[in-house]
């Protein structure tokens, strides 16, 4: 049959495909070969066994097979040998000698892989952490790089809340360059159903929250625009999170409709969402939404929904296909000065508005040094971690590298190229790492699943949803395949270059002590085991500074905390206050309580409430901060907590709605605004109110333990009521047994009423050391695993320089020499390579560790405990990996030693 014989439709389409199979083979041989081998194509299609579909697959297998072993032979030049099918062959063929070096040692294999395994899934973890919470785009939101959050702006605040009014007017106002504007905020609740009731947290958002997201509910519907952003209080819907479906309703079908019960009043589910969808924030995964115009239901007494002034509330915009992020700054700039012209009392001293990409924002743009900080450590400490292990690995490369040199001498006397043998030594390094990357992801996946099961111990509905996607994975690989062509390198160019005459005679007689590249890269592993030493020894000095630190108020230990918030189930003020004043007289009855009080946010709580204020007499500044913190207390909690009154008085029962506005201050606040006079009798105008100071107490820890010196308001509660108080009581023996007596309390006033965060105040304090002891422990596991591994590489080094001096030593011992001597010849070569590491690694922790100095507490970056201990401790340990092999080589035996050369 002609190969120019008319075929079949299914027999072209075959023939196509051997043509195309063709096309890859070198062109000089196409140009003698490609008609003979068309022509036996077509004679074998002919034949009964290749007829059919099946045949048709069978026939393309022979074509395949004959590809394969006929590719290599078809190459007759060495200029079509350097072609990308022979590249591609020389790699598969390198591979393939790979897996049997693998193969043949496993020892050394298992070496080689555990320790890189642990710098590359040390990586792998921490940037799996950092992408999740910080880089990762919102899951399960539509075209997340088009959401915008809007904040506001005063002096001293650049990332300000808002108010409904607020919102309301931007969302009305913003359609020429946002699409959409929701807002939202947590919102504690109780919820009751099938005879149980829990607290938890939810988020109260606009009708167009999940259109704004690009969510649609997997069941049911989502919340109405232009429906249920009307009528406040006339919408009892909420939409339930698909976790809290499964967990609560085990997933039944028919939820939809049914109804629960949340803070005393009846709400019917409309819908649940996409499991893909955690919410607002990639940090929480709150159980239940709720219709913004329901606010007033939820927390009675006061109209949330009606105060300009009462900024509580996060937006967040879309912005439009065509437009950018300075289009948007430009039209919420217009947008001010357009409430400022309609409401200027409303809006005066408001500096603007700061709009952030949803995808920058991270947990919070306000903690943007912090995140970027943080982060950028723990990435650069990893990292350094990575660099130790690949020395490591270089340094066990380097070894057999010498061990192979005959093997390499006698591939160049046979013609081989040095770059040709320098592929083949990589392709062998880079294997072990992709081997190493793939235990990495192993070891990645158990500390990422660790982190995504941690509940930190503050209140809400927080979840490290830490997962391993495609971004991971492609940085995995991408540091694998650069972890091996950075420990690979070295020992690639060293095999390249033997003595190729001494090497094929002898195996290439090794200089006694090893290679000036194995001593070199146990300097440098020393010195990146200093380095990271160092910056882990920092932040455990700043963790025990952090513990030691006073919070200004008295024995900690000694105080119990519960909270409590009668409003969630349904108590009105007067219901709620009577509650207290029960509560309160019942836990100070106890005999092992000192004194009691409440307050609305407890000291050290990571977080606080601002106030701006305006003080008669005092001219702010031009981007003075104005806004300052605040809390309301009952009479009692200052005694309580024992902070100390400097002059005037703390507040009495009498302090209430009836009597005259008054607060207590601290002494920061009065050395501001009225510094070398009395505070006593001063004024103070915000919340609507002029307030006369009637005291002031020393200024304690608000927000956390490593802050400045910051002004502080204390009001009473009985004039600005909430419902949400913590209770505080001094105890005289184990705060645990007072614990215990005030839920029996409460419960006994209401069996239904839910207690939250009840702890000791040491507890509560652990919540502030929560970021410290993070980092601590974290860098200090990183430390331990330097230390470790900078070890593990000495011993190595030095126990393959006495294993190579072996018969060097025998004579010395022979002719004479003390075997005391040999082994101070060996301790003084390896402590002399540790201690240059120990210097290079100093200088360079002196430049490094300043970068650090803002995430300290109360240490400085230079700090000599750590500059000096961490160093003491890398030399002995580095002595001892030393000492091991030194006295291996004092007691080498003359004559043994002689016979096996």
């Amino acid at each position: 049959m002609s190969a120019h014989t008319p075929q079949s439709p299914k027999r072209d389409r075959l023939r196509r495909v051997y043509q195309w199979l063709l096309a890859l083979y070198p062109h000089d041989f196409r140009a003698l070969y490609e008609s003979d081998l068309l022509q036996a194509f077509d004679d074998r299609r002919s034949e009964a066994r290749f007829s059919g579909t099946l045949g048709g697959f069978r026939l393309l297998l022979f074509l395949a097979r004959d590809f394969v072993t006929a590719v290599p032979m078809a190459r007759t030049s060495q200029n079509e040998r350097r072609g990308v099918e022979g590249i591609m062959h020389d790699i598969l063929r390198d591979l393939r000698f790979s897996v049997r070096m693998l193969v043949k040692n496993p020892a050394f294999t298992a070496a080689a892989v555990i320790t890189l395994a642990l710098g590359i899934g040390m990586n792998a973890a921490t940037f799996s952490t950092v992408h999740s919470l910080l880089l990762r785009p919102l899951p399960g939101a539509e075209a997340p790089d088009r959401l915008v959050q809007l904040y506001r702006e005063w002096p001293g605040i650049e990332f300000g809340a808002n108010s409904p009014p607020h919102y309301q007017d931007v969302r009305d106002r913003s359609g020429d360059f946002l699409t959409d504007v929701a807002s939202w905020y947590f919102e504690p609740i109780s919820v009751a159903s099938d005879g149980r009731s829990e607290r938890t947290m939810s988020v109260v958002v606009s009708a167009n929250f999940f259109q704004t997201y690009g969510v649609r509910p997997q069941l049911g519907r989502a919340f109405t625009p232009g429906v249920e952003d009307r009528d406040p209080g006339a919408h009892p819907v909420a939409i339930i999170s698909d976790g809290f479906w499964h967990a609560r309703f085990a997933g039944d079908p028919g939820i939809i409709g049914q109804t629960v019960r949340i803070n005393g009043h009846t709400f019917e589910i409309v819908g649940v969402t996409p499991p893909d969808f955690g919410g607002p924030m990639s940090l929480a995964r709150p159980p239940v939404y709720l219709p913004l115009m329901m606010a007033n239901v939820l927390s009675p007494g006061f109209d949330r929904l009606a105060s300009r002034g009462n900024n509580f509330m996060n937006v967040v915009g879309r912005m439009g296909d065509d437009v950018d992020l300075e289009r948007v700054q430009d039209g919420m700039s217009v947008v001010l000065a357009q409430l400022l012209e309609e409401l200027p009392e409303s809006y005066e001293g408001q500096l603007g508005h700061t709009v952030v990409l949803q995808s920058e924002a991270g947990i919070h743009p306000s903690f943007g040094n912090a995140q970027t900080g943080m982060s950028s450590i723990m990435m650069a400490v990893v990292g350094l971690l990575l660099l130790i292990a690949c020395v490591n690995v270089a340094n066990l490369f380097l070894a057999r590298a010498r061990d192979r040199q005959k093997e390499m001498g006698i591939r160049l006397s046979m013609g081989a190229g040095r770059g040709r043998i320098i592929q083949q030594l990589l392709t062998e390094s880079v294997l072990f790492s992709v081997l190493a990357g793939v235990a990495g992801l192993g070891m990645a996946q158990v500390a990422t699943r660790a982190l995504s099961a941690f509940q930190p111990p503050i209140d809400g509905p927080w979840a490290f949803g830490v997962e391993m996607d495609g971004t991971v994975l492609a940085f995995t690989f991408a540091v694998s395949i650069m972890a091996g062509l950075v420990f690979g390198m070295a020992p690639a160019l060293q095999a390249a270059r033997p003595d190729t005459a001494a090497a094929v005679k002898n195996g290439g007689a090794k200089k006694p002590g090893g290679s000036r590249a194995s001593r070199g890269l146990v300097v440098a592993q020393v010195a990146l085991s200093l380095l990271l030493l160092v910056s882990s020894g920092l932040f455990l000095r700043a963790l025990q500074a952090a513990t030691a630190i006073d919070p200004g108020f008295e024995e900690p230990a000694s105080l119990a905390m519960a909270s409590v918030d009668p409003r969630l189930q349904g108590y009105d003020e007067a219901q709620a206050q009577e509650f207290w004043d029960r509560t309160l007289e019942d836990v100070q009855a106890l005999p092992e309580v000192r004194s009691v009080g409440l307050t609305l946010t407890a000291p050290l709580s990571l977080g606080s409430s601002d106030r701006s204020v305006d003080v008669p007499g005092y001219e702010f500044a031009e981007g003075e901060r104005q806004s300052l913190h605040y809390t309301y207390v009952s009479e009692g909690y200052l005694e309580a907590m024992g902070i100390e009154l400097v002059e005037g008085r703390i507040f009495t029962r009498s302090d209430d709605a009836e009597g005259p506005p008054v607060m207590v201050i601290n002494q920061r606040f009065a050395d501001r605004f009225w510094p070398g006079e009395s505070a006593l009798g001063k004024t103070v105008n915000t919340a609507g109110r002029s307030w006369e100071v009637v005291g002031v107490v020393e200024t304690v820890k608000y927000q956390s333990l490593g802050e400045e010196p910051t002004e502080f308001m204390y009001f009473p509660y009985r004039i600005l009521f909430r419902s949400d108080m913590i209770l505080v009581a001094r105890t005289s023996g184990d705060p645990q047994v007072v614990l215990q007596r005030v839920q029996e309390i409460v419960r006994g006033a209401d069996p239904d009423m839910p207690l939250y965060d009840v702890r000791s105040m040491e507890d509560h304090m652990g919540v502030a050391l929560l970021p410290a002891r993070l980092g601590g422990s974290v860098l200090g596991i990183f430390g331990l695993l330097g230390l470790t591994l900078a070890a593990v590489g000495i011993y190595g080094v030095m126990a393959y320089s006495v294993a190579q001096r072996k018969r060097e030593l025998g004579i010395r011992v022979a002719l004479g020499a003390d075997r005391a001597l040999v082994l101070r010849l060996v301790l003084t070569e390896g402590m002399r390579l540790a201690l240059i590491g120990t210097v290079i690694g100093l200088a360079a922790a002196f430049g490094v560790t300043r970068f650090m100095e803002g995430m300290l507490y109360d240490v400085e970056a230079l700090d000599p405990v750590a500059f000096t201990v961490v160093p003491l401790v890398l030399i002995g340990v580095a002595a001892l990996a030393v000492f091991l092999p030194a006295r291996r080589a004092a007691r080498v035996d003359p004559i043994g030693a002689l016979k096996s050369e």
